[in-house]
């Protein structure tokens, strides 16, 4: 590498190799550095800085955690910059955010759909949980459902979006629930939508052959596959119903629960081995803990 890369350059360099850009959806998503360094003053001390933020969305809380933990680069799953601006004030909160890391001089990447289409990303993770590590052992086979048109990079052929995967044996719905739970969230709770015919009192649990699954919002992914069980983070009323009136179970534990625990669990040990024998050997990688998704369920009766 550039003997005058910096901090920054590294990791971004790391997540390349990772999650190769070239996977991202260029179509609809707005992946890569989306907020570059700033230039350091010729007066100013140099950056000691080696601190690096996983989180899955951008808030005022998580950039408060930043500042806090003297982050000088943030990966942030989702994009933080969608649509093109015209102008970049105070009046938005996106906007007065990246205000307030750029005056701190943290860049900020996000590799999202790249993450989401790798070999090892996070459809793959979503498989592991439902199969107690099938995936990754190789003991259970899963495809894209939507497969990268054109060249891959090395060593991501069968990269794509979504999955769909042949279970080696029948598995009971209720067991799959706990395992998706367990994975995710650790809440006992999971939204399951079904065929009535399932619900019947004393039916036993349908048993599942066949799993797609898609982190966030997996609905357009899915398209007409045939699996007996959906998982995603979230589904429109309609397309649930759609798939439970084709027989099926959809699954979901919101958009980005889905997504979140794989930075913990799978995002911060790989990046850490990548910067082995780097500049950025050692660095420190932390997830987030401000970070969450906007929805909670709540029990309205104790309520006052």
């Amino acid at each position: 590498m550039d003997a005058s890369a910096t901090f920054t350059d590294i990791v971004v360099a790391a997540m390349r190799k990772l999650f190769p850009e070239e996977l991202a959806d260029k179509s609809w998503d707005n992946t890569g550095l989306l907020l570059g360094e700033a230039p350091r003053s010729p007066s100013a001390p140099n950056d000691e800085r080696s601190t690096v933020l996983l989180t899955n969305d951008l808030t005022a809380e998580v950039v408060d955690e930043a500042l806090k933990e003297r982050a000088r680069v943030i990966i942030c799953y989702h994009p933080v910059i969608f649509k093109g601006i015209k102008s970049l004030t105070n009046q938005d909160p996106m906007q007065m955010q990246l205000l307030r890391l750029a005056a701190e001089r943290i860049s900020v990447y996000c590799p999202h759909s790249a993450v989401d289409a790798a070999i090892g990303g996070m459809c793959d993770w979503l498989c592991d949980i439902l199969t107690m590590g099938g995936v990754h052992r190789q003991q259970v086979v899963c495809k894209a459902l939507r497969p990268i048109a054109g060249p891959v990079p090395q060593g991501q052929e069968g990269a794509g979006y979504g999955r769909e995967m042949v279970l080696p044996q029948e598995t009971d719905l209720h067991t799959l629930l706990r395992r998706l739970s367990a994975g995710t969230t650790g809440s006992p709770y999971v939204m399951v939508a079904m065929p009535e015919r399932m619900k019947r009192p004393g039916q036993p649990p349908p048993m599942i052959s066949k799993i797609a699954v898609c982190p966030g919002s997996g609905a357009s992914v899915f398209g007409d596959t045939d699996a007996d069980l959906l998982v995603t983070g979230e589904m429109s009323h309609h397309e649930a119903l759609r798939h439970t009136q084709l027989g099926r179970v959809v699954a979901t534990v919101f958009h980005s629960n889905s997504e979140r625990r794989y930075l913990r669990d799978v995002l911060r040990p790989t990046l850490e081995k990548r910067l082995q024998g780097t500049p950025a050997a050692g660095a420190r990688i932390v997830v987030s803990s401000a970070d969450r998704d906007p929805y909670e369920i709540i029990n309205v009766q104790p309520l006052a």
